[in-house]
């Protein structure tokens, strides 16, 4: 009975298609993350390790605690599908970073037809965030993580919408029609912004399985510094319009490639603005440059200050 269960089982896993496996490792690294977040929330962890002198978070148990046990349960899921979907989202803008890398037509056309589970994982999401706003009576932090859900959502949709682009030239400039992509200026930025915006992906996705913001600075150097090399590319590339004019599809192209990686680190950004908003309750869209680094600066201060 068992070995025609295990069969089964491998005669079903044998037929998935692609994006279906895609999927389930998605899944897996969201796990993971949450595994990660429940070993970073220990305090004599907090205590003892260098990297984290004071971790700047809430308790998870704050969205745990409500007498309903559905409404405990719609919470929980709450935060496993936006670490699922960071999954695939990540998963896509690895799999993008390696097509540009190796010209992987096959692997472009793959990331394509990726973006329609994600565009799946935020309707879930909208539909989960409806249930508990119709059905429950969520307090004043269950409404925080329920709007920096739908925020953080979007964000990520939007990101698979931009590494769609990318596939997308990866494609043109593998078809036989014109230069490979690596001729031209600024390729070497974009990969560098795509590699640059996957890393700050990963943190923001790890601060958000912590419901912490201790990592925010470093979220916004890194866009800074995104910025200025994005500016150095778009200079690079306009400078071979002047010379290549028979190029200049192809540049184009470039150029649009270029943006689309520069926004990802933006909504990258964007995700960890709502993971402050989810913890400290504070609104820092609006904010310009300086206000938000003496913010977050000063958080940093308030936490040393408590730890003495």
């Amino acid at each position: 009975k068992w070995m025609h269960k295990l069969k089964w089982l491998n005669f079903t896993l044998f037929h998935l298609k692609k994006h279906a496996i895609a999927s389930y490792y998605a899944y897996f690294l969201g796990k993971i993350r949450q595994d990660f977040s429940h070993f970073y929330s220990r305090p004599i962890y907090a205590k003892v390790s260098k990297s984290f002198k004071k971790v700047l978070k809430m308790e998870k148990k704050t969205f745990s605690s409500h007498i309903s046990n559905q409404m405990n349960r719609n919470l929980e899921d709450l935060f496993n599908h936006i670490l699922e979907m960071g999954g695939l989202v990540e998963s896509q803008l690895e799999s993008v970073i390696i097509a540009l890398g190796n010209g992987d037509v096959k692997k472009a056309k793959e990331v394509i037809r990726f973006d329609k589970i994600i565009n799946q994982a935020e309707q879930e999401i909208d539909r989960l965030c409806a249930k508990v706003l119709a059905r429950q009576q969520p307090t004043a932090s269950d409404l925080r993580l329920i709007l920096s859900t739908i925020r953080i959502a979007m964000d990520l949709e939007r990101m698979g919408d931009e590494i769609s682009k990318l596939a997308k030239l990866v494609i043109k400039f593998n078809s036989g029609e014109v230069k490979v992509c690596s001729q031209f200026s600024g390729y070497y930025e974009l990969v560098d912004i795509s590699t640059r915006s996957l890393e700050m992906l990963k943190i923001t996705l790890n601060a958000f399985a912590r419901v912490s913001i201790d990592d925010a600075l470093i979220i916004l150097e890194e866009e800074e510094s995104i910025d200025q090399v994005y500016a150095q590319a778009c200079q690079s590339v306009t400078q071979q319009f002047k010379v290549d004019s028979e190029s200049v599809e192809s540049l184009l192209a470039v150029f649009s490639a270029l943006r689309a990686s520069e926004r990802l680190s933006d909504h990258a950004t964007n995700i960890m603005e709502s993971i402050i908003y989810l913890v400290k309750g504070k609104d820092i869209r609006s904010m310009n440059q300086e206000k938000l680094q003496s913010f977050l600066e000063g958080l940093t201060q308030e936490s040393l200050a408590e730890d003495s």
